[in-house]
């Protein structure tokens, strides 16, 4: 059986882990973290969601500047991607959680799918540049892929940003990154040595496509299979917990006015700050016309969260359509009880949530007031234009 025979790959993988080179038959599904780093998104056929994270702008850094990339000589690295993408390809949700610092619900649904049409990686190739922090690595793996029942091999790569735990043990980050690592990462996208090797797999993907013209466009139907079948299972999901409700096996709390289980009536719009610089889409699908684009930062008008995972949103006073995984929802600030007020001592940051690498939603300045809805900890929770924004206790007085 052929998962039998990926799980012995596993395990000699494991068990001669300081001896495994590049270029032995490496089993993997790169379904990766697609911040900054996707200047050849076209050309990532792995990831469902690759293609619409785009590398934000900026200036051309001077030499001196540059992070150097590097092939990669570091054993715990190399063992990491290794065992995170021979788990994707088996469908092993344990071992992946137990590699990464978070999985969403859709991360695992399409690991899962995308398990069902690889057949295995004949070459794979680990590059690395240093991350923004001391212990942080990104990291760029180049591979040939084929798909189950094809011999042809697909060239493409796929980037992640990789942290040490406190026990010194790594990991891979695919939580949403703060501000300060999106810039570092749209920088070093830029540089001439990252360039060059998208270049190569640029290069090498046109080769192929002129060589298999009849294999092109696979890829692209493969990524379409897996957005339908993770969408109809999320539907599901859905439609099992609202049935859940309506049998009484779960039943919100009720607030006064309200019928028990009756869902309150949401009141004003909806909104959210796109993550990272990204693609709007006329329909929600990667192959929909492309519309325009929206920076790191941008607040948007959300009219609707959908099962598929992308959401429609008000782009030029027209509809539009983002992947949801690049965007923050904010809180409504609706509804809310009101504790009292603070009043700024200083300007101070606004942030969507009490963390200091938060996204900035804005400024408070100093001798500014805001409603207070709750104090969390060492942060004030507030109202800040409509919505529930986060502001240090220390710079403010509450009154």
């Amino acid at each position: 059986m052929l998962k039998d025979k990926l799980r012995f790959v596993r395990d000699y993988l494991m068990k001669n882990s300081k001896i495994a080179l590049p270029l032995l038959v490496v089993v993997a599904v790169a379904v990766t973290v697609s911040i900054a780093l996707g200047a050849a998104g076209k050309r990532q056929v792995d990831d469902p969601r690759q293609e619409e994270s785009s590398s934000a702008s900026g200036e051309q850094q001077g030499n001196q500047d540059e992070v150097p990339l590097v092939e990669n000589e570091d054993g715990a690295v190399r063992d990491l991607i290794y065992a995170y993408y021979n788990a994707q390809a088996l469908g092993d949700l344990e071992t992946l959680r137990g590699l990464c610092d978070e999985l969403s619900v859709l991360d695992e649904l399409s690991f899962q799918e995308m398990s069902n049409y690889i057949e295995y990686y004949p070459s794979l190739e680990i590059y690395t540049q240093q991350g923004l922090n001391a212990g942080e690595t990104i990291v760029y793996v180049y591979y040939r892929m084929t798909f189950t029942d094809h011999e042809e091999e697909f060239p493409g790569y796929t980037s992640h940003y990789v942290c040490t735990a406190e026990d010194g043990s790594l990991y891979i980050m695919r939580r949403k990154f703060g501000d300060d690592l999106n810039q570092y990462m749209a920088r070093v996208c830029q540089q001439t040595d990252v360039t060059e090797f998208n270049n190569r797999v640029e290069a090498e993907y046109d080769a192929f496509k002129e060589a298999y013209p009849e294999l092109a466009d696979y890829a692209d139907e493969v990524m379409a299979q897996v957005n339908m079948a993770v969408g109809l299972k999320l539907a599901d999901m859905q439609t099992a917990a609202e049935n859940a409700v309506s049998e009484g096996d779960a039943q919100p709390e009720s607030t006064e006015g309200e019928q028990p289980g009756e869902v309150p009536e949401q009141t004003g719009p909806m909104y959210a700050v796109a993550t990272t610089t990204v693609n709007v889409r006329s329909s929600d699908s990667e192959q929909a016309d492309r519309l325009g684009q929206v920076n790191s930062g941008t607040r948007l008008e959300v009219v609707e969260q959908r099962v598929n995972g992308w959401s429609e949103i008000v782009f030029e006073n027209k509809k539009g359509y983002i992947k949801s995984e690049f965007l923050r929802m904010e809180e409504s600030a609706a509804g809310l009880e009101v504790i009292g007020s603070v009043k700024a001592n200083t300007n101070v940051n606004v942030r969507g949530a009490a963390s200091e690498t938060a996204d900035k939603l804005g400024v408070l300045t100093g001798g500014d007031k805001a409603d207070l809805f709750a104090v969390e900890g060492d942060w004030c929770k507030i109202k800040y234009n409509g919505q529930v924004g986060y502001v240090k206790k220390d710079y403010v007085e509450q009154q």
